[in-house]
């Protein structure tokens, strides 16, 4: 028989989750065999070849000077663009050495010394600002000595004027920034207070536009619809201008098309340069624009080209098909994403767990999800070096040929809708509480759920795949969920996958012999226990009919779209999109109003300032205190900031000629949705388990209408013991202060 080891298939492994190759941006690998390569994120090519033009064309007698930031956490492919902008300028850069850090500045000797380029300008690259300088103390931090070191470089008398390239984590500059008043108020230390203005600036704060006689100007503002990339201009002491490029990585998601639509990032032929705005699809199933044209999209399409696998890697020297291919599951994953529709579903439950989530994917993020669509959590056997995945497959088909049960169900436990989705609590809770059966499939699966360890996967978005696991949806798909159950019922009839082959919406790739195997077998062990007669054996027989009813309803679910939560999510990116356009709130934001400011009649709502939970009353409890809240002068306002969504409770200053008064900030995130969307109209009666950091964000938000400030001009009102509402107002005259009177 011909079994092949496809190259793409190790190199996977080695870049899943938790493995020690991960790196931000695929890198092409030596040898005939080259690995997809990512586009950068938004802004990053533009950027770099404009500095690698500015820094060619630099002289002596040039004033201006360019420099450049990278914010954003790790794997968003801030290393590699210092490692292409080092290639574009000649600068050689170390080897990377296994198991050692990387050098936290290139050259290494900076201060001391920064590396020369052919133009005679100096550069130095801050290759990771979290790594501290040995000379560094608490404060002032390293990253902030660098950059008072590389103004001093450009002052008159200096060394050679230097550029910077610095590759910064957010978390870096927030607490560099702090203290950076003391810096910024001295004027006898120019160099200190500009570097505290840049660090205040690329951190988000507000700058003053004069230190002395240097001075700070913004000339890209970030705002909502450009979040990717600012540009302010520091002017020395010396009259030296230093422009200041600062990309941020992580702000836009990878899954929605970048900024321009295939058009420049930013524009540098306009002057001060024009960023573009970002948009999104604004739904979740995209029909008219796929996700395949986005950053996420066209890599994916890269991993899983033809050439790689049933063309190419999956053939052996003589062109011929590797004997497993069938029941392979890594090469029928990558057959489910090669088809147009499913790996357009596959993308969009990607950009649903991100919602879901609260957070972007990385690079890192994204490689690692590949991977493990593809293949699956790793094996021990793979971790320890005994075998490969495609090594693995071809096991189980011999397992297979000769009936081991076993390897039959981890074949299918490798599909990409059970990678993605996970075993849940629930089944692994229904094949506990049952006594082991011997070399079955419930034995198989059981054992299975005990031995399977921790998710590869961040905690955030593991719990998110779980929120939208389509097996956990109520949603009748528009009957398409109870065919499903109904297929699983009568697999004694025909089995669940010969049915589901001919459902005509499910295209043909989302079927394998995989599960006509498992079906096959799962029939004959039911017809066994069910002939025995034993109670045991009948609560084992619901417990597979339950797990094959998960694994189809996560098959079509996945293939088609119908993922847990889809409403609230189709309702958040509606919604985030019509806010980057500046449109009027839809369902979602209206859901949100009611949410935090329920509108009641007499416009005012009461709430009770002593109790331990915030709740806008209805109905008035007896000796209670309360307070009278207007509502004509509040309103929640969506705003977007990047790929996030923010709900700002706002107080109206009209009559005082002011702009609104933000009294509080609530971020969007899925648990806020679903209960935002139970809220939509005047129905304020709902109740989801939205969960215990989404429950106490909406009580901040609601108790910021009823803060000590606002307490102050709010009347006080107490009902009695029969619920009578009594306010309490000053007394327009007499010896008493205050009277009572029957609201």
């Amino acid at each position: 028989m011909s079994f092949v080891i496809n190259p793409l298939a190790s190199w996977l492994l080695s870049h899943a989750y938790g493995q020690g190759g991960s790196v931000a941006v695929p890198s092409p690998a030596s040898g005939p065999f080259q690995m997809p390569k990512g586009e950068f994120p938004a802004g990053i090519d533009e950027v770099l070849a404009y500095l690698s033009n500015r820094y060619a064309s630099w002289s002596a007698g040039t004033n201006t000077l360019d420099w450049c930031f990278l914010i954003g956490g790790p794997g968003n492919g801030k290393s590699e663009a210092l490692r292409t902008l080092a290639d574009k300028l000649n600068v050689p850069l170390p080897a990377r050495q296994v198991g050692q850090p990387v050098p936290r500045t290139i050259p290494a000797a900076w201060p001391t010394m920064a590396h020369s380029l052919g133009s005679g300008l100096e550069i130095v690259f801050v290759n990771d600002a979290s790594i501290p300088r040995l000379s560094a103390t608490t404060a002032p931090g390293s990253l902030f000595l660098d950059l008072a070191e590389a103004f001093n470089r450009c002052e008159p008398g200096g060394k050679q004027p230097v550029a910077v390239f610095a590759n910064v984590n957010r978390g870096i500059l927030v607490e560099e920034n702090r203290g950076g008043d003391v810096w910024i108020a001295a004027p006898e230390m120019p160099d200190s207070a500009l570097a505290a203005c840049l660090i205040r600036w690329l951190a988000g704060g507000n700058v003053p536009t004069s230190i002395g006689s240097a001075k700070f100007e913004e000339t890209v503002r970030v705002d909502s619809t450009s979040p990717h990339y600012g540009q302010c201009r520091l002017t020395t002491t010396g009259n030296r201008n230093i422009v200041v490029h600062a990309i941020f990585l992580d702000v836009l998601s990878l899954l929605e098309p970048r900024p321009g639509m295939g058009a420049r990032v930013v524009d540098f032929d306009e002057d001060p340069p024009k960023p573009a705005p970002y948009r999104t699809l604004g739904s979740l199933v995209s029909t008219e624009v796929p996700r395949d044209d986005t950053t996420a999209g066209r890599l994916l399409k890269e991993f899983v080209a033809e050439p790689r696998w049933a063309a190419g890697g999956c053939q052996d020297g003589s062109g011929k098909l590797c004997e497993a291919f069938a029941t392979c599951p890594f090469a029928q994953n990558v057959s489910w994403l090669r088809d147009d529709s499913l790996r357009h579903r596959f993308l969009d439950s990607l950009r649903a767990a991100e919602v879901a989530a609260g957070r972007r994917f990385t690079y890192r993020d994204l490689l690692g999800h590949f991977s493990l669509a593809i293949l699956g959590r790793p094996e021990p056997d793979w971790l320890d070096g005994m075998t490969s995945p495609c090594g693995w497959s071809r096991l189980r088909k011999l397992d297979v040929a000769q009936g081991k049960t076993a390897s039959l169900v981890a074949l299918q436990l490798h599909r990409i809708y059970f990678n993605l989705f996970g075993n849940t609590a629930s089944e692994a809770k229904r094949f506990g509480d049952v006594a082991l059966a011997g070399e079955t499939l419930f034995g198989a699966i059981k054992q299975w759920g005990a031995s399977a360890g921790e998710s590869p996967r961040i905690q955030s978005f593991e719990r998110a795949f779980c929120d939208v696991d389509p097996s956990r949806d109520t949603d009748p798909w528009q009957g398409t969920r109870s065919r499903v159950l109904d297929a699983v019922e009568s697999l004694d009839v025909q089995s669940p996958s010969e049915q589901a082959a001919q459902w005509t919406q499910l295209p043909s790739p989302t079927h394998s012999d995989i599960e006509r195997l498992i079906d096959h077998a799962l029939r004959e062990e039911i017809a066994t226990e069910l002939a025995r007669g034993y109670q045991v054996g009948a609560r084992r027989v619901r417990a597979l009919r339950c797990w094959r009813s998960m694994l189809l309803l996560r098959q079509v679910g996945l293939a088609l779209g119908h993922l847990n939560f889809g409403h609230a999510i189709d309702a958040w990116l509606a919604e985030q999109e019509n806010a980057l356009r500046g449109g009027h709130k839809m369902k979602l934001g209206d859901g949100l109003h009611h949410l935090i400011i329920p509108p009641q009649a007499g416009g005012h709502v009461y709430f009770a300032p002593l109790r331990p939970r915030t709740y806008c009353l209805s109905e008035l409890p007896p000796d209670t205190m309360l307070v009278s809240v207007a509502t004509s002068d509040l309103e929640v306002v969506v705003m977007p900031l990047g790929d996030t969504l923010v709900a700002e409770v706002q107080m109206s200053r009209a009559r005082e000629k002011k702009p609104p008064l933000a009294l509080a900030g609530l971020v969007i995130d899925l648990a806020v949705a679903r209960e935002a969307i139970l809220h939509y109209g005047t129905d304020t009666r709902s109740f989801t388990e939205i969960g215990y950091t989404a429950f106490a964000r909406i009580e901040r938000a609601r108790a910021s209408l009823i803060t000590r400030d606002r307490m102050k001009s709010l009347v006080p009102h107490f009902t009695d013991g029969a619920g009578q509402l009594f306010k309490v107002s000053p007394s327009p005259g007499g010896s008493v202060p205050l009277r009572v009177q029957q609201a």
